[in-house]
């Protein structure tokens, strides 16, 4: 769904050999659950990932809810479906909400040009926060950033606002297409939206995102992450070895957590995860006018859904992107979704919801990618779809 993520190896998946370790609300073997133990069993057999915290719920009740494998390689301790992962860019639904609140409020509409906030910007008159929320307002990746080594040692630093806001400048290219004609992944767009939110809002992120959105959907174990935080349960994240020696993970890149910003700081549990979407699509967090436009796919300037590209030489089968704010609406099991991906260091993730079915699941892995992930992943989601759908 979204493989533009922040890691130094984006992709998503599941696993690790020999040990497992399972949480309460686990299904016996005659359950529609029991496919999915075992897709999470060879997953972790695989040793694409340490661990993995599964949770499926159904109108808000959970269904199943399970950790396998170990959220730490040092102590060994499995998670639990409580444990604290690194969410990446779930994060972006989060953003978007705030933002429809402040809407609500009357304090900002997405129509507003990014001048309104940031009028230093440049062609920050030509853009819109609608744009910005669709990934559609041309502007770049600044995690794309070349040379890779470099945004690696800059990510390893903590910037407030301004310096935020100057790393935002610095993204090559600054803008990638001209504003509304394309649709192209931007964690910078989102960066500039976070700060918009807590520039409008009046408040620090991390009780700005608290009092508007984690208190009203009843999350406990949710918050703007930070490594100086002693948080029970938190995972570590990994990364794939690739050096000499037996080892199968390192321990992944360091990144402060204020640079991803609104793009992607939060850290979440899966039970926590769900309940949110809960929330969020139960009218908890915004009135339905706002949760229809984030729900929305985006049309381009010329009144037409975006594409994917065709590939080299533009062979291949261009299919349309159907995303609105922070969420990205699928087929999955012949069903409509909505969800979104997100990959940090160490750390993949999934979350997704059967608006019409009223079920949700959310996977959340700490490894960041390499080949076993990106192959085995598609298995274990189709896994939890179908038990998700089957097992209600």
């Amino acid at each position: 769904m979204n493989t533009h993520a922040m890691t130094r190896r984006g992709s998503l998946g599941l696993a690790l050999g020999g040990m497992w370790a399972t949480a309460a609300r686990g299904a016996d073997a005659a359950s529609p659950f029991a496919a999915l133990d075992a897709a999470a069993q060879t997953l972790i057999a695989d040793e694409a990932s340490p661990g993995v915290s599964i949770t499926v719920t159904k109108h808000g009740r959970l269904t199943y809810s399970k950790g396998f494998g170990f959220a730490n390689l040092e102590t060994l301790t499995p998670p639990k479906p409580t444990s604290a992962f690194k969410i990446g860019s779930i994060t972006k639904q989060f953003t978007a909400a705030i933002l429809m609140q402040l809407s609500e409020e009357g304090k900002l509409t997405v129509d507003d040009p990014l001048a309104r906030f940031y009028p230093s910007f440049p062609r920050a008159g030509e853009i819109t926060l609608r744009q910005m929320l669709t990934h559609t307002s041309g502007l770049g990746n600044y995690t794309n950033t070349a040379p890779r080594d470099a945004f690696i040692q800059e990510a390893r630093l903590d910037y407030d606002n301004e310096a935020l806001y100057r790393l935002m400048l610095g993204t090559k290219p600054l803008y990638a297409h001209e504003p509304g004609t394309v649709w192209d992944y931007s964690n910078t767009a989102y960066v500039l939206l976070g700060m918009v939110a807590q520039k409008v809002g009046d408040e620090p992120y991390a009780s700005l995102y608290r009092r508007r959105l984690f208190d009203r959907a009843g999350l406990a174990d949710t918050a703007v992450d930070d490594a100086a935080d002693v948080v029970a349960g938190r995972v570590s994240g990994y990364t794939p070895h690739h050096g000499a020696g037996s080892a199968l993970f390192d321990n992944a890149s360091f990144i402060s957590m204020t640079i991803p910003g609104g793009a992607g700081f939060l850290r979440s549990t899966s039970e926590d995860l769900c309940r949110w979407h809960t929330a969020l699509f139960g009218g908890k967090v915004v009135n339905p006018a706002s949760l229809k436009l984030m729900t929305t796919p985006h049309r381009l300037k010329d009144g037409a859904l975006p594409k994917t590209a065709q590939g080299p030489e533009g062979k291949g089968e261009s299919k349309p992107i159907e995303y609105g704010f922070g969420l990205q609406t699928s087929t999955v099991e012949g069903r409509r979704a909505l969800g979104h991906a997100g990959g940090i260091n160490g750390f993949s993730s999934m979350l997704q919801t059967f608006p019409d079915e009223g079920v949700s699941y959310a996977v959340l892995i700490n490894c960041d990618g390499g080949a076993k992930l990106g192959a085995d992943s598609g298995a274990l989601l189709s896994a939890v779809a179908k038990a998700a759908l089957d097992g209600v």
